[in-house]
């Protein structure tokens, strides 16, 4: 392969690499910046089903409700 051709692969790939990097840069700025709040109920329901298979600490429906 000819030397020229070898160099302009070679800006090429670090170009890609430099595009990527930043795009992973971002895209941990973002989750980062974000606030995240915490709903303890629902966190504490969802806990309660999962270790305990308690449906009771589900609201009870309507009786015209749903399906």
């Amino acid at each position: 392969m000819h030397p020229f051709m070898t160099h302009e692969l070679a800006k090429i790939k670090i170009a890609e690499q430099l595009q990527y990097a930043e795009r992973q840069r971002l895209a941990r700025l973002a989750v980062t910046d974000r606030p995240r709040p915490i709903d303890i109920v629902k966190l504490g329901t969802s806990l309660r089903e999962r270790l305990f298979g308690d449906r009771s600490a589900r609201p009870a429906k309507p009786a015209g409700a749903g399906a």
